[in-house]
């Protein structure tokens, strides 16, 4: 997963009316639509030189993906995994085998054994070996700069690595050049998941030292054994992605794919519409034209994704008076989600009152229906702990929110002044945005956690686990009990149990502690063009997805 991109300059009373906004998704989830009425003439051209077409409303910043949970579009397409995740005919989430031909585990739960796929090589054709995985893992645990840290954790020695009191990787063993072994400190269900998450992307150790710090940014060093390769990429206007000639898996029905740079909602929908784009991300449309024109025009072509996602407001406890639990509960009863989600997501979505959102394992319904919108009860609350008066404080905004993060945030604003707090917009240039947020120093801000693997340890280690991750994701939680509980629920071997205690630690953190504000869960609306045949949506619901995915006419 990913943290999606977030918050916002002040907006103008025209969007508080409501015309720009993102756009919600049918009742159906599925990975095809049958071509139809509603795209010009000429989108009707045929697919069958395998282009694809596609849009962003911001370009990404790497293609390093131990540098970012943002931008993971081009990794998922340039690298391979030990293990991908795909929807089963059931739409669940499914293991399967990917550079991993086979693998086996011990008994005690701590040793995996791994034997990689034959004859796969890297696009420059240099063949792809245990060193390279061995590599990858230590780089992105040991990185000065690697926001990935997190997904090695569990391998044995990691701490030591990261710690910089060991210079090797002891829990991977290479035995040749297609056989590893993985050894963890502690049992954990959720590993082999964790395996095939974008941050886990196989790197070529030779290509990542020759490019040094050009390694994500120039894509000529920056190569992997993934279907497609990088041939172009002019900032801030779009990217040329061919198919990878030395592609060791299928050969894709997409072979060449243009993305372009679309800040303006209103552009990107003419030229989808005038068949420039092959697939419109209804994440970067007006709710407005999606309903008036999409839903209606279009309604034949459109594709609905589930989301595994859960938008949140985190606060800083360091920061008074957000260290009074009382404030806290004051401002998760002070906004009104159900408004958000009407008036900014047409209703598309659900409420959310814990971390884990619907479909993700752990999710538990018990935890639900105890947040209800109380402006009076949060004003007793304020006053109970001696801001009846009220006070000021900050929401953090990345530049490149959209518009509707923009729009949340404007309402969130107007619901904390309704109660007396007087919350200030503040926008932060995307560098400042991360080393604000990263260091513990942000105020507050509103962001949304995507599912990087179906477990509840995704999102609760993730934001709560130690120390670090609470610093820079969940702004100073101050309660190291319960973030000793969340690290040893992830040894926890038999699952009834291991599920029992991340309802309850979850329960803690946000009803007791109100360590997290809850928001909503949304759905993800895709509408494909007359050159794409089908189109399968990431299983968890990301803008970003594999080519691979598409099938052309």
């Amino acid at each position: 997963m990913t943290m999606k991109r977030l918050l916002s300059v002040a907006l103008s009373a025209a969007l508080l009316a409501g015309v720009l906004t993102g756009c919600g998704g049918g009742n159906t989830t599925g990975s095809s639509a049958s071509a139809g009425s509603g795209a010009s003439a000429e989108t009707a051209a045929s697919g069958g030189d395998g282009t694809l077409r596609l849009a962003w409303a911001a370009d990404i910043q790497t293609m390093d993906v131990h540098k970012t949970t943002d931008n993971y579009m081009v990794p998922l397409n340039i690298f391979d995994r030990l293990f991908e995740i795909e929807n089963d005919e059931n739409g669940t989430p499914q293991l399967v085998n990917s550079l991993a031909a086979d693998y086996t585990v011990s008994e005690d739960g701590l040793t995996y054994d791994f034997t990689l796929q034959e004859g796969v090589t890297f696009s420059d054709g240099t063949p792809l070996t245990a060193n390279d995985v061995k590599y990858t893992f230590t780089r992105m645990i040991s990185l000065p700069e690697s926001v990935q840290s997190s997904m090695g954790s569990m391998i044995a020695g990691a701490a030591e690595l990261q710690a910089g009191t060991a210079q090797e990787l002891t829990g991977i063993t290479v035995t040749d050049d297609t056989h590893f072994t993985i050894t963890l400190t502690a049992p954990f269900a959720g590993f082999l998941y964790e395996l095939a998450t974008p941050a886990c992307s196989i790197m070529s150790e030779a290509n990542v030292t020759a490019a040094g710090d050009s390694f994500g940014l120039d894509p000529a060093q920056t190569i992997g054994s993934g279907p497609y390769v990088v041939t172009s990429w002019t900032r801030d206007s779009g990217m040329v992605l061919d198919l990878n000639p030395n592609y060791w898996g299928e050969t894709p029905d997409v072979t060449h794919v243009e993305i372009s740079v679309v800040p303006d909602a209103s552009t990107m929908s003419m030229m989808f519409q005038s068949g420039e784009l092959d697939i419109l991300d209804c994440d970067y449309i007006d709710s407005a034209v999606v309903d008036s024109t999409y839903r209606t025009q279009y309604a034949d072509r459109i594709v609905t994704g589930n989301r595994l996602a859960t938008t949140y407001l985190a606060l800083n406890e360091n920061i008074e008076p957000l260290g009074d639990v009382r404030v806290r509960k004051a401002i998760q009863m002070a906004i009104d989600r159900q408004t958000i989600l009407d008036s900014v997501y047409s209703g598309d979505g659900s409420l959310v009152d814990g971390i884990y959102p619907e479909g993700l394992i752990g999710y538990s319904a018990d935890n639900q229906g105890w947040l209800t919108y109380d402006p009076e009860g949060a004003k007793a609350l304020l006053a109970e702990a001696g801001y009846a008066d009220g006070f000021a404080m900050e929401l953090a905004s990345d530049s490149s929110a959209s518009a509707s993060v923009l729009l949340v945030l404007q309402i969130i604003q107007q619901n904390l002044a309704d109660v007396g707090i007087q919350a200030e917009i503040v926008s932060y240039d995307e560098a400042s945005w991360l080393d604000t947020r990263n260091s513990g120093e942000m105020n507050s801000f509103v962001a949304t956690w995507t599912a990087d693997y179906n477990d509840p340890d995704n999102f609760i280690y993730t934001f709560f686990g130690n120390a670090d991750n609470t610093r820079s994701r969940s702004l100073n939680y101050a309660n190291t009990e319960v973030m000793d509980r969340v690290a040893a629920a992830r040894e926890i071997t038999e699952e009834s149990e291991r599920l029992a205690e991340y309802a309850a630690l979850e329960k803690q953190i946000v009803q007791e502690d109100a360590a997290w504000v809850p928001l909503l869960c949304r759905t993800h609306l895709f509408v494909l063009g007359d050159r794409v045949a089908s189109y399968t949506p990431h299983w968890a619901g990301y803008s970003d997805f594999s080519f691979t995915a598409v099938d052309l006419v």
